[in-house]
């Protein structure tokens, strides 16, 4: 892909710092240097949201203040989980929210394993999906599909063949690095997917031992390393994206967890900085 980038292209997540205030999060990301964020307005695990966006007027408001404020955009809006409990009535509120604060994508993610917990059929995931890009589509906004070997959508294979099922041209795979690390994917691998079906990448770095299966989780979501800190081929995957795909930094560093978030986004900014300077080098 195109070598230029900078961090005002870049988006980074939610998951980056945790769970904090929308208005915090987009300052700060903003004082970093990024010039997008990722919002949470669902929440992918059984704990509920900390800071609902949803259904709250006075809070959207204020994300909308702080947006023109510091001049950042909304990327996108997660998690959309696909299992036999999902409520698309339930999700339509979120996606209008999104749509709302101008997000252009959302983050869908299969049913974690946890014990005897009900996976939907083939087919079923297949007509959930597509429904759930016929909503979104109302809204203007692309649906990503997010592979994790914790979840029944486990592998890029998995999840290109529940968008092919689907049929629906709002829809691409998440290239999160951690899951493609984790799941033996190869650069190789990453070259068979068609350029269309990229929704866009989630970047971090990670150690090259990879903690039991029950255990992914917990490094995903607190314990993933910056860019350049770790053993993933960043430069290589980078070359195999196509150009104007979508990035976004996703770092919660496990070492950082008791920083301010400032230090953490700067810490985060930095590292992204020098790994896009290099990249522009080798051009």
């Amino acid at each position: 892909m195109n070598r230029a980038i900078n961090l005002r292209q870049l988006s980074v997540a939610n998951l980056t710092v945790g769970r904090v205030d929308p208005v915090e999060f987009i300052e700060k990301a903003a004082a970093a240097g990024f010039g997008a964020v990722g919002l949470l307005v669902m929440s992918a695990t059984s704990q509920p949201l900390q800071h609902e966006i949803v259904g709250r007027p006075e809070v959207m408001r204020a994300v909308k203040s702080a947006l023109v404020t510091n001049g950042m955009r909304v990327f996108d809006i997660e998690a959309f989980i696909l299992s036999p409990q999902t409520d698309l009535e339930r999700m339509r509120p979120a996606l209008a929210a999104g749509a709302e604060l101008g997000a252009t994508h959302i983050s869908s993610i299969g049913t974690e394993f946890m014990g005897n917990t009900q996976l939907l059929e083939p087919a079923q995931r297949v007509d959930l999906f597509g429904r759930l890009c016929d909503e979104a589509a109302q809204f203007g906004l692309h649906v990503g599909v997010e592979f994790m070997l914790y979840r029944d959508i486990r592998t890029w294979e998995e999840a290109l063949s529940l968008i092919e099922a689907a049929g629906r041209p709002n829809a691409g795979l998440i290239l999160d690095l951690l899951h493609i690390l984790r799941a033996n994917t190869t650069p190789a691998d990453l070259a068979k997917i068609p350029a269309d079906r990229v929704a866009y990448a989630q970047l971090c770095d990670a150690t090259d031992r990879s903690p039991a299966l029950e255990e992914l989780p917990t490094e995903a979501r607190t314990d993933r390393l910056h860019l350049g800190d770790g053993v993933i081929p960043l430069d290589e995957i980078l070359d195999l994206l196509p150009d104007g795909t979508p990035l976004v930094i996703e770092t919660p560093v496990a070492a950082e967890a008791a920083w301010s978030i400032d230090e953490r986004l700067k810490t985060a900014a930095d590292n992204a900085k020098v790994l896009f300077d290099r990249q522009l080098m080798r051009a």
